[in-house]
């Protein structure tokens, strides 16, 4: 009997050595699985992490350029429109400033003065002499230079240079001379034979008695080219001489904005008081090169021209 019941408890201890091999075996089973999945999951939330650090240094970056970029903008924006300002401010100071016959500027047209100033009869010059033009003009006019007028004729060494004529200006000492510096003066062009074959007069607009006046004013409003032409001795319609487009007599200086000069030739033809015809031309030069740098309009250097000759 007790060796039966020691063979008893023999049996009963083998299932509980099974059961802790099969655990352990489970438990070794199940080791490699767990430690496979814990490498896959940092890995995935490491490159999680790697992509929301470059997307926001994506976004930093792109922040930065447009906000860069809108200031350049408004930095551009507000040259602009300083720019535009200036040349609005400019135009507006050209063309507001109209010279009334009450309020000549006394630096052009000297102290108290009203009255618009004569140009030479240039008409009675043609045919004259140099000594004969002089007499006639008066004013205290004196040569201040001569030139003379060669054309070459012939070819080779048959090549010759003739004198035809000469080129002289009188400056006219007793008119008025404007606060640049400029006196009148007439030109003269005589032939071969010492006779006027074309004569021009020259004066600041305002030693004239325009004072400040705009180009465009002076054209349209003064009627400066048919005065002039008038006093000339050529008959010409009041209202007939027409301003070119803007583009024909205005240029700017390398900003594109600022204006230079403005610069035109007008030129037509006409009868004289003795049914003579006559050609004219009579330029306008507004020189706005020391008003820009000083900013002061009144050092706009403005001149007059005109010329006669006989019509071909």
């Amino acid at each position: 009997m007790a060796k039966h019941a020691k063979h008893a408890r023999n049996d009963n201890e083998e299932p509980n050595v099974a059961l802790e091999f099969v655990d352990t075996a489970q438990g070794a089973s199940e080791d490699p699985t767990s430690s496979s999945v814990a490498p896959d999951r940092h890995d995935a939330h490491t490159t999680h992490r790697k992509a929301s650090r470059r997307m926001r240094i994506v976004l930093i970056v792109v922040s930065i350029v447009l906000v860069l970029l809108m200031a350049a903008l408004c930095y551009f924006a507000w040259m602009l429109i300083n720019e535009a300002r200036d040349v609005a401010y400019q135009s507006a100071m050209q063309t507001a400033q109209v010279d009334s016959s009450a309020s000549a500027p006394t630096a052009d047209a000297g102290k108290g003065s009203t009255t618009r100033k004569e140009a030479p009869q240039l008409v009675g010059l043609i045919g004259k002499t140099q000594d004969e033009a002089i007499d006639a003009v008066g004013r205290g006019a004196t040569e201040t230079s001569s030139k003379e007028i060669t054309e070459e004729t012939g070819e080779g060494d048959e090549k010759t240079t003739e004198v035809v004529g000469h080129s002289v200006t009188l400056a006219l000492t007793d008119e008025t001379t404007d606060s640049k510096g400029n006196t009148p003066s007439v030109y003269l062009v005589l032939d071969a034979d010492g006779f006027i074959t074309e004569a021009g007069y020259s004066a600041s607009v305002g030693s004239l008695g325009y004072g400040d006046v705009s180009f465009v004013d002076a054209v349209t409003s003064e009627h400066i080219v048919e005065n002039l032409v008038e006093m000339a001795g050529i008959k010409v319609e009041t209202g007939s001489v027409e301003m070119p487009s803007t583009e024909d007599y205005r240029t700017y200086a390398d900003d594109g904005k600022t204006i230079a000069q403005e610069l035109y030739t007008f030129a037509g033809s006409g009868a004289a008081s003795d049914g003579s015809s006559y050609e004219w031309s009579c330029k306008l030069s507004y020189d706005y090169s020391a008003a820009n740098v000083s900013g002061n309009l009144a050092d706009t250097i403005r001149q007059v021209y005109v010329y006669v000759k006989a019509a071909s």
